[in-house]
């Protein structure tokens, strides 16, 4: 019998806006409802593990779903919620603590490790209304950038489907 592979190619049919702040992401949500007028709430978070890793990270995730135009917002942090594991270094000059474990793939993006955050919306929404929601986004005092994303540029695009 011969042997059958299943390729499978994912759709990557989203906006995807990259958002730099050094405040929390309930916080950054908080500030898009309020600036956009959306009800981002916190969903379970996103779980990855790539082979790479011997525990998955998980990424906090936020979802508002406008029903009347078909379109789902999701905020994802680019960092992840887990924790370091540490040790105590017990040598002569000093207690220090040393890591023993980290998770090394703990950004959802590398490419764009400099992003706090990603603001992804799902639907139907023109070129000319996405850059308003970004000049927006970049109004917001806890904001320090937003910046476009050509999701279908990155390596590691396959994360941001969920």
């Amino acid at each position: 019998m011969g042997k059958h592979t299943l390729k499978i190619e994912y759709d990557y049919d989203f906006v995807l806006i990259g958002i730099s702040s050094h405040e929390k992401d309930y916080r950054i949500c908080w500030a898009l409802n309020k600036t956009l007028e959306i009800d981002l709430t916190k969903n379970e978070s996103l779980e990855i593990k790539s082979k790479k890793q011997s525990t998955p990270s998980f990424f906090s995730l936020f979802k508002y779903e406008y029903t009347e135009e078909f379109i789902e917002y999701f905020v994802i942090s680019n960092l992840s919620e887990n924790k370091l594991v540490t040790s105590k270094d017990n040598t002569l000059f000093g207690k220090g603590v040393k890591e023993s474990e980290s998770t090394e793939n703990g950004i959802l993006i590398p490419e764009h490790k400099q992003m706090n955050c990603f603001f992804v919306i799902r639907g139907e929404i023109d070129g000319s209304k996405t850059e308003e929601m970004i000049r927006k986004i970049k109004e917001i005092d806890i904001v320090l950038t937003a910046v476009a994303i050509d999701v279908k540029g990155l390596k590691s695009k396959t994360n941001l489907i969920f």
